[in-house]
């Protein structure tokens, strides 16, 4: 059987590598995301233990929101410095500045592109024994100096000499470039524009002056790295710890890894849901082999294979090919991981150089996901090619029974049912719990919907066939009969093309959503006519932009916006930050309780759902804890829900009381009355022109940047999900070949009463059109109650409005009637070649 089994899939190479392919493609998305995964935690593993291989202990205040980032860490007073180098065991105490600064090109004026990647400043410490950096070209730097990682040097083309502008969190500096340097042998840090100053320097425009924002120690010759930390732990104040250089390097990585963890699930689950298609065309490939290979089966019962046999032999053979498939698809998988890996550097990232990680588990799961998927999807056909009796092997028109559509339609109606009821949960239950049931709910409607499609088939086909019968007569007839001759076949294959096509739609769907809830939230939200916010996402200016904007002729009001983590009865919130009287001037926060406009020092607003919740009531005081301590603050009023204040909202005094950074999210500016706009931004040009990572928007641009963003989300989504068109387009040619190949003695007699071969091309054409647009109409059907359910259940995320994207839906429907027309060129071009006394005389 073993014997039979090989030759009947060498006997059949092409079935074979059309059948291969929807593997290949689902298991090289796989393995392309797990090697990228790798490769990237293991670069950035090496690339911190090699920045911090000279630090045995570090020395920093303790971050009471979350132990492990930096992210408002209180700064250390340099009295520490003395103290700790005392400690026995300690061969040097070097003090560590850090804080953010971008590079201004002398060239163009604009700030230094790190591909998203934060500008980091930070003191020069080379030399010293903690140190990892070293100078490339030029020497240190001194007073009015700065030294620049060598990427970036060379990516803006620096020379030694060059005076260059440096913004901070105060006014935008000039400086001279002396030198530039590499860390732990590497040009860049991850693609992150790195500039060193002096000392002073850094800690006067990074921190404040005789401030640390961490001290590294280097441990004397024998003393281990937890052995010089307990003993540096013993003499620290309280709000002061050490962790050892090994524990540095862990945080500093997993800070990056958590980000990559984030993107690797996000690509997974694209992966899945290619698998997922794959499966439905490989069981509809094995129920049409089955199918052809009657006689062929009823002979091996007749010569005495037993049932179990013949069905181990069809779900051995699926196992090769699944087999098959998962290694072509680990080597796909590697040059995908490349070619990824390429993309991060094109946006800018500079990763350390390295070979690709091939992990065991990814070698695991790719020959797992190949062999058990596809053995999965051909245990029923072999199922049902064990049933084939003896006897079939002497009638030639012997065919498989069908079973009765009662069962699948009883099913298909059970898993609708279900996917709706989770759908209705979802949508009446906000956050991360009711977007999860919608996907869950999603999910069982694509099974309901694909279960039931035979018995949709039918009708719907003989409606979406009859402008091709007025259209091309006979020819088109024979195409639509062909494409309802089996329902079963023809909805496996459309279902595995409406899934692709149903995320298209509910993301286009969810995308519209999205921009129309913003044009909706700037127009009741916010009273700003102009928006100034940095280039860089999640990255703050200078908080000096809003105070120099203040006061100016037309301009009513300006407020910078800025927040953080904090932590109120135990629970993570974020904070936002505001000038108090400009605040309200510039949001549209709606009273419920108390004087919102008695915000000031010591005290909060919170929004009033919020406020019920906690049990909270205004004039109660509120224990806030902020990175460095806590504080407890009165509520001085309760608003009504805000999409773009949040929840809980304190002074930008209060907030700077408790963080050494004086950076801005945000600068919203209201002109005064009867004001020029063009005057008042005219004004704005002029202030923020020093500062060139602040963009400057007036409403109109500001709701166009933010669609532009949404825009470029879905492209990326697009271009995930177009791998799962990729395998449904497979997927019809590969059911269009075998149908073919299961029709050749009808084919030849069609050519032999006088079809043409253009008529042939034609009819296999319009078969394969109506297949796809059955598809993309079911998909469309299925995503816009997908999309509707993701909106409403993501209402509580920002997305206040419902809105469909008409035209975007057409082109979804047209994109499947190409899809039918590409799909159909190789099996038209294969039907219309036969030799027709050939495909006459065939069995």
């Amino acid at each position: 059987m073993l014997r039979a089994t090989l030759k009947s899939l060498l006997a059949r190479k092409v079935r074979l590598v059309l059948s291969m392919l929807a593997v290949v493609v689902g298991v090289s998305f796989v393995t392309g995301t797990l090697v990228l995964t790798d490769t990237l935690n293991r670069t950035f593993d090496t690339l911190f233990a090699d920045i911090n291989k000279n630090v045995s202990v570090a020395v920093r205040a303790v971050n009471q929101i979350d132990p492990s980032s930096d992210n408002g860490r209180p700064p250390l007073p340099a009295t520490v410095l003395p103290a700790l180098a005392r400690v026995d065991g300690v061969r040097a105490a070097v003090g560590s500045v850090s804080g953010q600064a971008v590079l201004v090109d002398p060239r163009t004026g604009k700030a230094a592109d790190g591909g998203g990647a934060p500008g980091i400043g930070t003191n020069w410490t080379g030399g010293q024994p903690t140190a990892s950096e070293q100078i490339a070209e030029g020497r240190a730097p001194g007073p009015g100096e700065i030294v620049v990682d060598r990427a970036t040097a060379r990516s803006m083309h620096l020379a030694l000499g060059t005076r260059i502008v440096v913004q901070t969190k105060g006014p935008p500096g000039t400086y001279t470039l002396v030198g530039t340097f590499r860390v732990a042998g590497q040009d860049s840090v991850g693609g992150a524009a790195v500039t060193a100053f002096d000392t002073a320097t850094a800690q006067r425009v990074l921190l404040a002056p005789n401030e640390f924002s961490a001290v590294h120690l280097a441990a004397a010759p024998g003393i281990g790295q937890e052995q010089l930390r307990a003993r540096v732990a013993a003499v620290l104040p309280g709000g002061v710890e050490a962790i050892t250089g090994k524990q540095l390097a862990d945080e500093n990585a997993g800070a990056v890894q958590q980000a990559i963890r984030g993107f690797s699930t996000f690509l997974l689950i694209f992966a899945a849901i290619s698998v997922f298609v794959g499966a439905f065309i490989i069981f509809n490939t094995f129920t049409m082999l089955v199918a052809q290979r009657v006689r062929e089966l009823a002979l091996l019962r007749a010569i005495g294979a037993s049932r179990r046999q013949v069905q181990l032999s069809l779900q051995v053979e699926a196992a090769m090919v699944g087999f098959a498939g998962a290694t072509a698809g680990l080597v796909v998988g590697a040059g995908l991981a490349l070619l990824l890996r390429a993309a991060v550097g094109a946006f800018g990232v500079s990763l350390p150089g390295g070979s690709l990680v091939f992990s065991p588990r990814t070698i695991v799961v790719a020959y797992a996901v190949g062999v058990v998927i596809t053995s999965v999807a051909a245990f029923v056909p072999a199922r049902k090619a064990a049933s084939v009796p003896p006897v079939a092997a002497m009638r030639e028109t012997y065919v498989l029974p069908s079973r009765s559509l009662r069962l699948r339609a009883i099913s298909g109606f059970a898993l609708s049912t279900l996917g709706v009821l989770l759908l209705v949960l979802g949508t009446a239950s906000a956050g991360k719990s009711g977007a999860t049931s919608v996907g869950v709910g999603a999910a069982a409607i694509f099974l309901g919907v694909a279960t039931l499609s035979p018995l949709l088939s039918g009708p719907v086909i003989r409606v979406l066939g009859t402008p091709f019968v007025s259209m091309f007569g006979t020819t088109g007839r024979l195409g639509r009969e062909n494409a309802m001759r089996n329902p079963r076949r023809t909805a496996s294959t459309a279902s595995a093309l409406m899934i692709g096509l149903a995320l298209v739609s509910a993301f286009a769907i969810l995308g519209q959503s999205i921009k129309e809830s913003v044009r909706a939230t700037v127009t009741d939200s916010l009273g700003a006519d102009f928006y100034l916010s940095a280039k860089g996402f999640g990255q703050g200016f200078s908080g000096q932009v809003a105070r120099d904007l203040a006061g100016k002729p037309g301009i009513d009001t300006a407020t910078g916006l800025r927040g953080g983590l904090a932590k109120v009865d135990g629970s993570s919130v974020q904070l936002l930050a505001g000038d108090p009287a400009g605040l309200l001037k510039v949001l549209a926060i709606k009273k419920v309780s108390g004087d919102i406009h008695a915000l000031g020092d010591r005290t909060i607003l919170v929004e009033d759902g919020v406020a019920a919740d906690h049990h909270f009531t205004v004039g109660q005081k509120i224990r806030v804890a902020f990175p460095d301590g806590s504080e407890d603050l009165t509520l001085v009023g309760t608003y009504k829900k805000s999409q773009v204040a949040g929840s809980w909202i304190i002074s930008t005094a209060q907030y700077a009381r408790h963080t050494p950074d004086d950076l801005d999210l945000f600068v919203l500016v209201k002109r005064a009355d009867g004001a020029s706009p063009a005057a008042v931004r005219a004004q704005i040009d002029a202030v923020v022109k020093p500062f060139a990572t602040v963009e400057v928007r007036d409403q109109s641009e500001f709701v166009a940047q933010q669609e532009k963003q949404v825009d470029q989300l879905l492209g990326f989504i697009y271009v995930l999900l177009a791998l799962a068109v990729v395998i449904a387009l497979f997927g019809i040619v590969n059911t269009l070949a075998l149908s073919v190949i299961e029709r050749t003695r009808e084919i030849g007699l069609l050519r032999a009463v006088g079809m043409s071969r253009g008529q042939m091309r034609a009819m296999v054409v319009m078969e394969s059109t109506i297949i796809s647009v059955f598809g993309a109409v079911l998909g469309v059907a299925v995503g816009s109650v997908f999309g509707w359910a993701l909106t409403r259940a993501l209402e509580g995320q920002g997305i206040t409005a419902f809105a469909y994207p008409a035209s975007t839906i057409i082109v979804v429907i047209l994109i499947g009637v190409l899809l039918g027309i590409l799909a159909a060129v190789f099996p038209a071009r294969r039907a219309a070649r036969m030799d027709v006394l050939r495909a006459i005389s065939t069995a």
